[in-house]
């Protein structure tokens, strides 16, 4: 009796193999992106842990005495909330207790209030940048007040304005008035796409920001000349105090990235941080006000940024890599610090 089946050409195994492989191939690299993309909240979890009072006297000894305060973002508590450190007491603080997911937190300049995203859903990917709120907080009442619908990433711009991206431009807002101004559109060529982490430089002059769209990369766009330029191939760029020099991430390094800086004239990229040991996958580089002190996360293992086991560092600035200090140790995710000095 013959086969029902039509016996294939060897041919015929071999694309179907290689189509079979393909499958596993993109299900592997992009099943947990979906995964915590659409149920992100369901693989975090409450942990506990923080660092012991000899690691606590090791960050006084290592910032000299230090007066300054960080947050950032964590999902110790099973959902990702606004925490701050001060040194040099090492006081640690929760700031929201709520449903939502919080973060890229950013001191305004006189450090008395915070600038932050709120997620507005109960779960929010980092990957998803379109449906968040922009939020402010008074950190000495804790009261919050929502400024602008359907914004991410904010900045302050002095004390009384805020940027953000919302869709595909870049937004500056007066709290006074109420009023907004678009500084950029980035759905229009050459980016057409979105401005990710888009930050005025202090001078107000640049605007600095991940291209993610025809274009792709770390660029900065002059406001008066109507000129964008590319820094580099990475992400998360910001900018040091002077105005005239950025940093930013880039693939490389000790742990797959590390973060790189250079003048904007001439641009020479080196690297700033590579932190030795397992901790070396960095992201999220902020400077202080005064360039002098830097902070970031990074992870042993993992690179989803709202899920994996990242933790905040802080490192003097010029000093061997090997000072630096962390700052947090558990299991949640760490994220987004920021830092401000104490004068």
């Amino acid at each position: 009796m013959k086969s029902p089946f039509k016996k294939q050409p060897p041919k015929n195994w071999i694309i179907l193999g290689v189509l079979a492989l393909m499958l596993i191939v993109t299900a592997v690299h992009f099943g947990p992106r979906y995964l915590y993309s659409h149920f992100g909240d369901l693989v975090l979890g409450q942990v506990v842990g923080g660092l012991s009072q000899e690691q606590k006297q090791a960050v006084r000894a290592g910032t000299k005495g230090l007066k300054a305060k960080v947050v950032w973002s964590s999902s110790r508590s099973g959902n990702h909330e606004l925490y701050m450190l001060t040194l040099p007491d090492m006081e640690f603080y929760r700031l929201t207790h709520n449903d939502r997911v919080e973060y890229y937190n950013r001191f305004s300049p006189d450090g008395q209030r915070l600038v932050f995203a709120r997620s507005q859903r109960l779960w929010v990917s980092e990957r998803d940048e379109l449906p968040w709120d922009v939020w402010v907080m008074d950190l000495t009442t804790r009261d919050q007040t929502e400024v602008a619908k359907n914004g991410n990433y904010p900045q302050w711009v002095g004390n009384d304005q805020v940027s953000f991206m919302r869709g595909g431009q870049v937004v500056l807002k007066d709290l006074n008035s109420g009023q907004e101004k678009v500084l950029y559109d980035a759905g229009q060529p050459p980016v057409k796409g979105v401005p990710q982490t888009p930050e005025l430089s202090p001078d107000r002059r640049l605007l600095a920001f991940t291209a993610r769209g025809a274009l792709r990369g770390t660029v900065v766009y002059d406001l008066a000349a109507n000129k964008l330029r590319q820094m580099g191939d990475g992400c998360e760029i910001t900018w040091y105090p002077d105005s005239r020099r950025v940093l930013w991430v880039e693939n490389g390094g000790n742990g797959g990235t590390h973060i790189l800086h250079s003048a904007l004239e001439p641009l020479k990229p080196r690297v700033l941080m590579d932190l030795p040991g397992k901790y070396s996958h960095e992201y999220f580089p902020r400077l202080s006000p005064d360039g002098k002190w830097l902070v970031w996360g990074a992870a042993a293992k993992g690179h989803e940024h709202d899920i994996a086991d990242y933790e905040i560092f802080l490192w003097q600035v010029g000093t061997p890599w090997e000072s630096a200090l962390r700052l947090t140790q558990n299991q949640a995710n760490d994220r987004w610090p920021d830092i401000y000095i104490e004068k």
